[in-house]
């Protein structure tokens, strides 16, 4: 009897691992690790690791007030506009929902768009959808924080 029981009792447990495959602690973990990797991304101008993050329907609001598209964002490295030395996030806080996260962080960024030095201090909230999967950011928000 005891035997049944705790294979009746390993069943339930794998099925309900099986159901739940991250912990929410997990999640919030892999949404701050694709923060550092989009981060990275930027510097190194991957285009490909962006396309991967981005959403096809991401949008953001830039700390100087600009509204730009997944493609918009893409292109900007393409074409050698925007170019990021540094972008370091921190204070990161992640809240998951669902199939839905908010993050929230501080970032110190220094590079240039169109020649124009974009170097400073931002707060800004980002977005994602888990889809197949994996999460992509849909949506970005940011303020001057100097």
């Amino acid at each position: 009897m005891r035997l049944i029981i705790s294979v009746i009792g390993a069943f339930l447990l794998m099925v309900a691992m099986a159901s739940h495959p991250q912990t929410l602690s997990q999640q919030e973990d892999e949404i701050k690790n694709l923060e550092g990797e989009r981060g990275k991304a930027q510097v190194r101008g991957d285009i490909a690791k962006l396309d991967e993050v981005l959403a096809p329907e991401f949008i953001e609001i830039n700390a100087a007030g600009q509204i730009r598209t997944k493609r918009e964002n893409i292109e900007g490295h393409k074409s050698g506009q925007v170019h990021w030395e540094k972008f370091d996030l921190d204070e990161l806080s992640v809240r998951v929902y669902g199939e839905t996260a908010v993050v929230s962080g501080h970032l110190t960024r220094k590079g240039t768009f169109a020649g124009r030095d974009l170097s400073g201090q931002s707060r800004y909230t980002r977005y994602y959808v888990r889809r197949q999967g994996r999460w992509q950011a849909i949506f970005q928000h940011s303020v001057p924080a100097n």
